[in-house]
């Protein structure tokens, strides 16, 4: 009988750390917090939240697109958090039609920085792709700021 007490005892605890850890984990709203703070001399505009599985071995990463208008002379950033609760790190990439021109992901180095500015030349549409480092799972938010009139 005392060792069904103690069994009983130590599954109602388990259970009872298991339901802890799912009540920390981060929500897009946290998220967007975080960044928002991390965006610094910049104001906010926008916020993104993706969410990705996992690639399977020998697939391509999955991603993510969203399209923006931004503003002829106008500096903007481009900030990214990664949730905590899952293994991917946000890489985020700015395109202007099929031109790469801001990047968080540096390849030859393998850094990854929380935000990348972009000095916009043109108005008109741009593409924001998001995916995860390695094709990990993962869940980020991205916050698009105000920067400064060029």
């Amino acid at each position: 009988m005392k060792k069904l007490t103690i069994i009983i005892f130590l599954g109602i605890l388990a259970f009872a750390f298991a339901n802890v850890r799912s009540a920390q984990a981060q929500t897009g709203e946290e998220l967007v917090n975080i960044c928002t703070g991390l965006a610094d001399d910049a104001t906010y505009l926008k916020d993104y939240t993706v969410k990705l599985s996992g690639a399977a071995p020998g697939e391509d990463p999955p991603s993510q697109k969203k399209s923006l208008m931004l503003r002829k002379n106008t500096q903007y950033r481009f900030t990214i958090c990664s949730s905590r609760d899952h293994p991917g790190k946000g890489l985020l990439k700015v395109y202007s039609s099929s031109k790469l021109l801001a990047s968080n992901y540096v390849p030859a180095t393998g850094k990854i920085f929380h935000s990348v500015d972009l000095k916009c030349q043109k108005t008109g549409p741009y593409h924001l792709w998001v995916e995860f480092e390695d094709g990990k799972e993962g869940l980020a938010v991205v916050i698009l700021s105000f920067v400064k009139k060029l």
